[in-house]
């Protein structure tokens, strides 16, 4: 994984910079919290109607709440100094097979990286992102991958990372 922007290397004890946050672990107790961010962010790209919105909040919730505890998902909560909450995003741990350039047995995707709008353009997802890949870097993985929104794909950019040659087939 690049370095950050300002050339240092990332720490499992990243600092906030942006305005006054808090950046703490979420648990069993905010999965509505990230489903809604969940749902936001789908509904910001314009992406399902409110029944398929409805569906997938269904559909996530207990798979998320099983994910959060067996740890194979982790996500994170922005608040503000007033306790506001501010954003979020998790990454996703996948079994995955080594390769030529990457002994890693895990695949790290993250996920659900959501700001709510009266803190946007404020450095809160840069502040969570940072967060992630710390914890990333911290556990020995060596990439990290992500789908981009038009909105979000200057910050990631800007972090390192670069366009790849995945493909999608959708049934």
């Amino acid at each position: 994984m690049p370095p950050s922007s300002n050339d240092e290397p990332r720490t499992a004890n990243y600092e906030p910079r942006a305005m006054d946050l808090t950046i703490r672990e979420a648990g069993p107790d905010d999965v509505e919290t990230i489903l809604r961010h969940r749902r936001s962010m789908f509904q910001a790209m314009s992406e399902g109607t409110t029944e398929e919105l409805d569906r997938m909040v269904e559909f996530a919730r207990p798979w998320l709440a099983r994910m959060l505890a067996n740890g194979s998902y982790r996500h994170w909560l922005a608040r503000d100094g007033a306790g506001r909450l501010a954003g979020g995003g998790g990454v996703l741990l996948s079994p995955w097979p080594p390769n030529p350039l990457d002994p890693s047995t895990e695949r790290a995707v993250i996920l659900n990286v959501y700001t709510e709008p009266d803190f946007r353009r404020r450095g809160v997802a840069r502040d969570v992102m940072q967060t992630i890949l710390s914890w990333i870097e911290g556990r020995g993985l060596r990439s990290a991958n992500l789908h981009a929104s038009d909105e979000g794909r200057h910050l990631y950019e800007t972090l390192g990372f670069e366009a790849t040659n995945e493909m999608r087939l959708k049934f």
